[in-house]
């Protein structure tokens, strides 16, 4: 694996790790007109937890498909106790630029560092 792909590899594990799920506000995550989600969690009323994708959230239901199947999920919105949305983390996105720049600028440092030695023997 060369070191391009290592970096790339790197960068999308660190950028991969900057979201999370997110509950949207109680009985006003969708108004009078029709909310599309690509990812969200629901949970019903007896405790099941199911991951949806391609979601559509209207006044009265939400509608989507099961995550990694093509098993269609529509449920009536006053059976639903929470919904979850998968979106950014704005504090771990910071702090994952700020470990990659700080990585690049050590692995530069370093490279400088071992070539000035040799030259000096």
């Amino acid at each position: 694996m060369s070191q391009r792909h290592r970096c790339t590899l790197l960068a999308v594990v660190f950028i991969a790790g900057c979201a999370t799920w997110r509950p949207l506000p109680g009985a006003g995550f969708a108004g009078a007109s029709r909310e599309h989600l690509d990812q969200a969690r629901v949970v019903l009323r007896d405790g099941t937890n199911s991951e949806l994708e391609d979601v559509t959230i209207s006044h009265d239901s939400i509608i989507g498909f099961y995550s990694g199947s093509l098993s269609r999920f529509a449920v009536a919105r006053r059976d639903i106790t929470r919904v979850e949305a998968w979106q950014l983390d704005g504090g771990k996105s910071f702090a994952a630029g700020a470990l990659i720049t700080a990585s690049v600028l050590a692995a530069f440092f370093v490279t400088v560092i071992i070539l000035i030695s040799r030259e000096a023997t």
